[in-house]
């Protein structure tokens, strides 16, 4: 932690110690006068919770060269997190602290070429993104802070300074295992009703799969990024209307800017429908050789979304389209929005996620997503949910292959969630997700772009247990 953050981390905390009440009020203290303070908010208000998450995955993808497929990842771990929120002293300040460990009960991940001695769900066995060690062959089981905050308020103001998740409106989002990542620095805004604004600084972050946080850096690993800032707009009304705008950068590297506008209503019968368009743009801030350099031109991605929930019944159609233009070797040719391009060095405020392996981002690529998801408790089967999706994308483009990618994807979940009064493990979820990935060409992994990989089947089962209720 930087001097700065430290010392303005250390003043929030003293600042908390010297409005606690040390003990009870004596006749001669010169707060006497004044009723009994039995009540503290800062400890009546707390909330504590604990939460054991289980998780095991199986994943295999296909070589082009050997025409089979080998494991790459095979896992089981487990995730306990613990989180502590404080209420308020005087209604103007409190603390919120959270820690989680990370145990793998197995990884065979690694044991054949494409295999991944790394996995999300623990942490990686080295030190940051950008210094990778592959001579590793097992992720590390350790524990990690990932909420260490003083957060402030007065009237319409909040600011929450120490290692955050930011949460008003702006570019600046976090990675997620189970738990999420972490910047250090901080957050400031403000509510107006339907009116939100905010601002964030960051000078380091970490990706949940790394235990301490980490400076920011450019592709090359080397050149340092002091900082990341952003600041955002959000408005949204009783209609059910909302709009977004933001902006941020890095430190003389990157920007990141989006539009966001979403629209919900209820129709006839009950049945409700949700509407959404977002635009995402993000380029170089300048020229810095060519290890650096991102993009040839802004990037851009639209994305389109509905949703209709009818009865048991959820449909999900999406659509996006995506230009990342890549005219020299250098370039991504694909867009992640996040103001550090490096994997696991930042994240964006991004909304798309379909969970069917691919990105779909590549240059030029158009995508559609369809999803459809039923309740099953009007069928006696309480607390059981299931969906069947697909996604289908076209024509990416590469600068180094001629070829255009295709890709499309199939899945299938099942959840479970237990009844509230079923003991103590009431609330849990368990979850099924499977994915079969093609990748349409013949093309090996990571030889269109560096985020094209070849064909994959996925299993994932995943156990959410509240340990507090």
């Amino acid at each position: 932690m930087s001097i700065l953050a430290r010392r303005l981390l250390t003043a929030g905390i003293l600042a908390l110690a010297l409005n606690l009440p040390a003990g009870p009020i004596r006749a001669d203290d010169e707060r006497a006068d004044e009723p009994p303070k039995e009540y503290v908010p800062f400890i009546a208000d707390a909330e504590f919770s604990a939460t054991l998450y289980l998780f095991q995955r199986y994943r295999d993808r296909y070589d082009v060269a050997e025409q089979r497929y080998f494991t790459n990842l095979s896992h089981a771990t487990g995730q306990l997190g613990l989180n502590f929120e404080s209420g308020w002293i005087s209604d103007l300040a409190g603390l919120d602290f959270g820690v989680f460990g990370s145990y793998d009960f197995y990884n065979k991940g690694g044991r054949d070429h494409e295999g991944a001695p790394d996995h999300e769900m623990d942490f990686f066995p080295w030190r940051d993104p950008w210094h990778p060690d592959w001579s590793q062959r097992q992720a590390r089981d350790a524990a990690s802070i990932y909420q260490a905050l003083v957060k402030l308020k007065a009237g319409p103001a909040w600011a929450r300074v120490g290692w955050f998740q930011p949460k008003g409106p702006g570019v600046l989002g976090v990675n997620w295992s189970f738990l999420p990542g972490t910047y250090q620095g901080a957050e400031v805004g403000a509510d107006f009703g339907g009116l939100s604004l905010a601002g964030a600084w960051a000078e380091q972050y970490k990706a949940p799969w790394f235990t301490k946080t980490y400076k920011f850096r450019k592709n090359d690993g080397e050149t340092g990024v002091d900082y990341l800032w952003s600041l955002g707009a959000r408005y949204t009304t009783e209609a059910g209307l909302s709009l977004e705008a933001a902006y941020g950068q890095s430190q003389d590297y990157m920007w990141n800017a989006h539009f966001k506008a979403g629209y919900e209503t209820e129709l006839a019968g009950g049945d409700q429908l949700a509407l959404a368009a977002h635009t995402y743009l993000m380029d170089d801030l300048k020229w810095d050789g060519p290890a650096n350099d991102n993009f040839s031109s802004a990037a851009l991605q639209q994305y389109l979304t509905a949703r209709w929930d009818t009865g048991p019944w959820t449909l999900n159609l999406d659509f996006t389209y995506t230009s990342a233009p890549n005219d020299r070797p250098e370039n991504a040719g694909y867009f992640a929005y996040r103001l550090i391009s490096r994997y696991g060095g930042a994240n964006g405020a991004y909304g798309p996620w379909w969970d069917l392996r691919s990105d779909w981002n590549h240059d030029e690529e158009k995508a559609v997503f369809l999803r459809l998801g039923r309740s099953l408790d009007d069928l006696g089967l309480t607390g059981v949910r299931a969906a069947v999706s697909g996604a289908y994308g076209w024509g990416g483009q590469s600068y180094y292959k001629r070829e255009k990618l295709n890709e499309r994807a199939f899945g299938l979940d099942l959840r479970y969630t237990l009844p509230a009064d079923d003991g103590w493990l009431a609330g849990s979820v368990l979850a099924f997700h499977f994915t079969r990935y093609d990748n349409m060409t013949d093309i090996p992994s990571w030889e269109f772009s560096g985020n094209a990989f070849q064909d994959e089947h996925d299993f994932k089962l995943s156990l959410v247990i509240p340990l507090t209720k």
